[in-house]
């Protein structure tokens, strides 16, 4: 029986194994998934593996009820972590992430395993984020956009829904093309670039108008959440029925590092749309993602790890920096990316 995409989803595939993670014939490749995920899409994937020339191996669990540490209640941690601590690539697909717990803390600390996250991930989003995007152009956009990012250090962000806030950046902190994998460690999802600004000098109003996850319930809004900041913390939540799902949400791991800012992110996936899917969302063209809670080793700041993680969107935004527009209005503007704007918009 047909399951849909199945030309496009092994295309998809192989770009995914071949050209993205650089599977090299004889590497061990671990793929995670829950009763959450897409079979078609780990299928095709442990297939691509295998044609590579590697070696796949599946573990499939019951979905958790949480991400992050919550997930590591609900399943068979140690096994888990036994079988991810030799793997020479972990490919996540499961729905309620490992990303952040002590798995994949202990994972990252033997820095052998590369790791992508590819949380939640469907034939439809494989097909249109991976299969159908131009790859070499999309890293050279990715890499320009961080190359903008990392020689700027005052940064003013804007919408016309209403967020005003302003940040700065280290210098010797570095701007994450994902996607791009060059070693072990933790990567993401093509179409987005992402850093960790000075975390005390970040402050303002940030209105999301497009999703926050987790928790469960919310995803796409119905209606904006109004989050303050205050030197790089969460002060308040304003908004109604979703903003104060969010509160509680944020409240009941009784964890003060949960209101932490831990990074921001530019989507730039010229195929991504809003779902409600994070992994997805992240990627809007234009949109701008703010995590709160745990941040990876990888972005070299100061917070660390939280209880958990989660992520809000604002669409269509203005980003300004040292004085010059990266972004207006959900485009982006700046005279070394409109050629390759062109490009990814064919």
């Amino acid at each position: 029986m047909s399951i849909g995409f199945e030309f496009e989803l092994a295309e998809a595939s192989r770009k995914l194994v071949d050209r993205i993670l650089l599977v090299k014939p004889g590497e061990e490749v671990v793929i995670t998934a829950d009763s959450g995920s897409d079979w078609s899409v780990v299928s095709a994937t442990a297939q691509a593996v295998k044609l590579a020339g590697g070696k796949p191996l599946v573990l499939w669990f019951n979905m958790a009820r949480g991400v992050a540490m919550e997930a590591e209640k609900d399943i068979a941690v140690r096994s888990i972590r036994a079988a991810l601590m030799e793997a020479d690539v972990w490919i996540e697909f499961n729905r309620s992430w490992l990303l952040y717990s002590t798995i994949y803390e202990d994972v990252m600390k033997k820095d052998k395993t590369r790791y992508l996250i590819l949380v939640g991930m469907t034939a439809d989003m494989m097909v249109r984020l991976i299969g159908r995007v131009n790859l070499d152009v999309l890293f050279e956009f990715q890499k320009r956009l961080a190359s903008i990012i990392s020689r700027s250090h005052d940064f003013e962000l804007k919408t016309a829904e209403g967020t005003s806030m302003v940040f700065k950046n280290d210098p010797s902190r570095p701007v994450l093309v994902e996607g791009e994998v060059t070693g072990p460690g933790d990567y993401a999802l093509v179409g987005q670039v992402d850093w960790a600004p000075l975390e005390d000098s970040i402050n303002g109003v940030f209105l999301v108008d497009g999703s926050i996850y987790p928790p469960e319930g919310l995803g796409v809004l119905r209606r904006p959440v109004r989050i303050y900041i205050e030197k790089g913390r969460i002060t308040g939540i304003e908004g109604g029925r979703e903003a104060e799902m969010f509160k509680t949400w944020l409240s009941k791991f009784n964890d003060p590092r949960m209101y932490n800012v831990a990074h921001i992110a530019l989507g730039c996936n010229p195929n991504a749309k809003l779902t409600g899917n994070i992994l997805e969302d992240e990627r809007v063209w234009g949109a701008v993602d703010w995590g709160f809670g745990s941040q990876a080793p990888t972005y070299k700041g100061k917070l660390g790890l939280a209880s958990s993680h989660t992520d809000a969107l604002a669409l269509g935004a203005t980003l300004i920096a040292d004085g010059e527009y990266v972004l207006k209005d959900g485009e982006y503007v700046h005279p070394d990316l409109r050629e390759l704007v062109k490009e990814l918009k064919e």
